[in-house]
């Protein structure tokens, strides 16, 4: 069996131990895209109480995420402490999923608003189940920093993968079973049961895509996620000393830094999401082929500017073309999209290719949440990925259940109503809303994230550190020697 710290790791293995992602970006994807325009224009529910739900699932869920994390990393099995939640994550994830966007007939709004609240909160547990393991065994399969960019960059395009995945089958199903109406300055109305059939359509396949990619990791990464060593099973005061590590990781300042500037930024991310159909449809004017191929395109671009920022960190670190990507994109934002004519594609579309090349920077900070493990560990003595990973999902759930909240409330406060032609000045506070509204929050967090107590240079000295300590462990087991101080306490870096 190979060690998971193993620095040469298998391009196939990181392949494999990516493609999971495409089944959780592809529900990502579908959700914020399509969730609230789906029980707000298809089954009838108010902007308000839509929102309303998916922010109480978003919360309840966010907070499940470090106890999932400490859960994995207590789990002795023989494939591992990460791996076999991949396949219990996967069925579960991809039932939920297609129950989400099945809703019953209900004819009370208050029935439909607790049908939506269940089921969100079912997926998102289940989501959780699989998207926590799988980050922190991603940063375990290596040591080596660099790798783990690799690593990090191959989960990230089969995320994207996921994300076309989620972006195109709702559109292509819409049009095939539920084609709009209208045309020009009406938006579109389809016809709801119709509509409801397609978006069950495109859920099936999302629904396979989770379970084949989950298994896929599963597979892939075979020897590489080494059990727990065995623990006393929790009860009474261990309980509350399990607790008590949440709030350890909140005293690491390098991570609490990079968690708030991660949850500002998306936070603009997220309102970007749920806004964009509402934008493009209601505010461009655009038809579905239009706003397709503008999200696509942006995809693309997304996915092969990994390559670019990989290649970069690699040069000058993660740091400053971090906080240069989400800056830039910051400005972008806000400068741009309220100022876009009506029934001009080719304008969305150069932001598309823009923003796109300006977000793959986001790959920077998901590695260096690995990297900042290490750190911890260097000053605890403890290899705690799950628990920081399990922080790191809760962030980004915790900042979409506020946007969600957010973005509901707003919808109702601005006058907007569902399937008609929008007012203009509805129409144009959508659009500010979708400018300076979501570029604020990278601007934000990008001057956040500069505030970073970090550098390539730092980290170095801890991997160098790490692995004086770990040699000399391993020399007390076999020879009984005393661990110098200087290194027992973590040294000085």
């Amino acid at each position: 069996m190979q060690s998971g710290t193993s620095s040469v790791l298998p391009v196939r293995t990181r392949i494999g131990y990516g493609a999971a992602e495409m089944g959780i970006f592809a529900v990502e994807m579908m959700v914020r895209l399509h969730l609230m325009k789906f029980y707000t224009d298809v089954a009838g529910l108010s902007a308000e109480l839509a929102g309303l739900a998916i922010a109480i699932a978003m919360f309840w869920d966010a907070f499940t995420d470090p106890v999932m994390g400490i859960l994995s990393d207590r789990t002795s099995r023989p494939s591992g402490k990460r791996r076999p939640y991949l396949i219990l994550g996967s069925f579960v994830m991809a039932l939920a999923f297609l129950a989400t966007f099945r809703p019953p007939m209900l004819d009370a709004e208050l029935a439909r608003f607790g049908f939506l609240l269940i089921s969100y909160i079912v997926l998102n547990t289940a989501m959780t189940v699989l998207a926590v393991p799988h980050s922190a065994l991603g940063g375990e399969l290596s040591f080596d920093s660099n790798v783990r960019t690799s690593v990090f960059a191959f989960r990230l395009f089969f995320g994207n993968m996921g994300l076309l995945a989620g972006t195109i089958l709702p559109i292509v199903f819409l049009d095939t079973i539920a084609p709009a109406a209208g045309t020009g300055e009406n938006p579109g109305i389809r016809d709801p049961e119709a509509a409801t059939t397609a978006y069950f359509y495109a859920a099936a396949v999302v629904a396979g895509i989770i379970l084949l990619t989950g298994w896929i990791s599963y597979i892939a990464t075979r020897g590489r996620d080494l059990p727990a060593q065995k623990k006393p099973p929790l009860r009474g005061v261990a309980i509350l000393q399990e607790i008590t590590k949440l709030f350890k990781v909140l005293k690491n300042r390098v991570f609490v830094v990079l968690l708030a500037a991660y949850f500002i930024a998306y936070v603009g991310v997220s309102i970007n999401s749920t806004l964009a159909l509402y934008y493009y449809e209601y505010r461009l004017r655009l038809n579905s082929e239009a706003v397709g191929l503008i999200l696509v395109v942006f995809i693309l671009v997304w996915s092969a500017s990994l390559l670019f920022w990989t290649w970069l960190s690699r040069r000058v670190g993660k740091k400053y073309p971090g906080f240069a990507g989400v800056f830039l994109l910051g400005l972008a934002t806000c400068f741009t999209y309220p100022y876009f004519p009506a029934g001009e594609v080719k304008y969305p579309l150069f932001m598309s290719v823009l923003g796109g090349f300006l977000v793959g920077a986001i790959v920077l900070l998901d590695s260096l949440v690995a990297d900042i493990v290490d750190y911890d560990e260097l000053k605890s003595g403890e290899h705690r990925e799950g628990l920081y990973f399990g922080f790191w999902k809760m962030a980004i759930k915790a900042s979409r259940g506020v946007s969600m909240a957010f973005t509901g409330t707003l919808l109702a406060a601005i006058g907007f109503q569902a399937n008609q032609v929008q007012a203009p000045e509805v129409s144009e506070r959508i659009a500010y809303l979708f400018g300076p509204g979501v570029g604020s929050f990278f601007l934000l967090g990008a001057i956040v994230f500069l505030f970073l107590p970090y550098s390539r240079g730092i980290h170095q000295r801890v991997q160098d550190l790490l692995v004086r300590k770990r040699s000399i462990r391993k020399k007390l087991h076999s020879d009984s020697v005393d661990i110098p101080s200087s290194v027992q306490t973590g040294g000085r870096i």
